[in-house]
């Protein structure tokens, strides 16, 4: 009589060392520390992503030709995934030189082309931020900051 024990166990080895490779290579992922940010603009008829994980940069690519017309904003932050207590600068990156900004979400109300913010415990907040001009008001552009 043969004992299939025996015979799994090389296999069963295997299959336990994969499994840990597998859960050490998801923690050194740069996945593991992406940031939960969500962008979005009605103005942008693409995106360029620049940099490299965790501290990238998302630009609107605005429609249509040349300069002038309502400002195209593509808010970033800095640092892209904040620590409880640590302030994140949101900037609003708008394009067509806007005059004034208008911030919504947070308390960034009264703010300038930057936002300074800070979160005494872990949350989400989503800023979203429009630019004015002699042109007119650009469309709404949001970034959603995640303090871990």
């Amino acid at each position: 009589m043969v004992n299939t024990r025996d015979l799994l166990a090389p296999w069963r080895a295997s299959a336990v060392w994969a499994a840990v490779a597998a859960i050490a290579a998801l923690a050194q992922s740069p996945l593991a520390t992406a940031a939960n940010v969500t962008f979005t603009s009605s103005n942008c008829s693409s995106y360029v992503l620049s940099g490299t994980a965790p501290n990238q940069t998302v630009t609107c690519v605005a429609g249509g030709g040349g300069g002038g017309g309502v400002p195209v904003c593509a808010p970033t932050v800095t640092p892209p995934t904040p620590g409880v207590g640590q302030s994140a600068t949101i900037t609003a990156n708008c394009s067509n030189a806007p005059t004034k900004y208008i911030w919504t979400g947070g308390t960034c109300a009264r703010a300038g082309a930057t936002c300074v913010v800070e979160k005494a415990k872990a949350t989400s907040v989503t800023y979203t931020v429009q630019g004015t001009n002699s042109s007119g008001t650009g469309a709404a552009a949001s970034i959603t900051v995640t303090w871990h």
